[in-house]
């Protein structure tokens, strides 16, 4: 229950609540188990206004969560793999993380025969910003009749087709017929989302070449640069080939956190949060 919901059952304070959880969850759970850990999801989650960020890091095969660390900096993580021993980092084979950078470093440096693998859902999420900077240029551009169909259809482009609305399809095939330019980065994005169903590495950078090379025949300078990006990070792309993660489980895991801070009302206490995490992903 919320916290702030215990007095209604019990002479005590939130405060005196609170300590009594901690307590109880302390002694009852027990350390994480770091031993023969294959893979590993790193991710960044924010829990609170003010760009207040905490470091997750979860056992990719069991779900536990392992370390949790406030911020997201190289810092934030480079504490968790002081906990580990040279044996226990011995055994991680593949991480899964985002592009941005933040993490690579670090886990190149203190895990440097683990793979990386670049997550496909962040980099779908990069994709839709292209997406959404080819709509306002095209919205810019267009007359007051089209500026109309342009309006509205953020969502629609970002949707997977199958999960539109019948009204929803039709407004979007309206838009696609008339912009050739938003036409054409709504097809290379299905398109992208192809690269990853290839099993093996060597058709899939022939995939990766193709869609690279539609994307700089498009004449459209974002679409360009972010194909730029890719061909940059295609070794820890088609590393998925061969470790086909994501950090799917830990994504829809930060639904649970977003609860858990919700329930207490936010946290002042990191590592009695962390206890909280990890009671419920238990």
């Amino acid at each position: 229950m919320a916290v702030n919901k215990v007095i209604d059952f019990l002479p005590i304070s939130t405060s005196t609540a609170r300590r009594w959880d901690k307590y109880v969850l302390a002694l009852t759970l027990g350390e994480p188990n770091l031993d023969n850990i294959r893979i590993l999801l790193i991710d960044e989650k924010s829990i609170g206004r003010h760009h207040h960020y905490i470091t997750v890091v979860m056992n990719g095969e069991t779900g536990e969560i392992l370390y949790l660390a406030e911020g997201k900096k190289k810092e934030s993580l480079a504490s968790f793999f002081d906990k580990l021993t040279p044996e226990q980092i011995a055994t991680i084979e593949a991480v899964g993380i985002d592009r941005s950078g933040i993490y690579q470093s670090v886990v190149e440096e203190r895990c440097p025969k683990a793979i990386i693998v670049y997550d496909k859902f962040h980099l779908v999420a990069n994709y839709n910003a292209v997406i959404d900077e080819v709509r306002r240029s095209e919205w810019r551009k267009a007359n007051r009749e089209n500026k109309n169909v342009i309006k509205g259809q953020r969502f629609n482009l970002f949707k997977n087709p199958e999960n539109l609305k019948p009204e929803q399809k039709i407004s979007l095939n309206a838009l696609l017929k008339i912009n050739e330019n938003i036409n054409k980065v709504y097809i290379l994005k299905d398109s992208l989302k192809i690269l990853w169903t290839y099993k093996y590495r060597k058709p899939a950078e022939r995939y990766l070449n193709k869609w690279i090379s539609w994307a700089k025949e498009s004449g459209l300078k974002v679409l360009q640069a972010f194909a730029k990006g890719l061909n940059r990070a295609r070794k820890a792309i088609l590393n998925f080939c061969r470790y086909p993660i994501t950090t799917a489980k830990l994504e829809s895991f930060n639904n649970t956190i977003d609860r858990i801070v919700r329930r207490a009302c936010g946290y002042q206490d990191l590592e009695y949060l962390f206890l909280k995490i990890r009671q419920e992903a238990l």
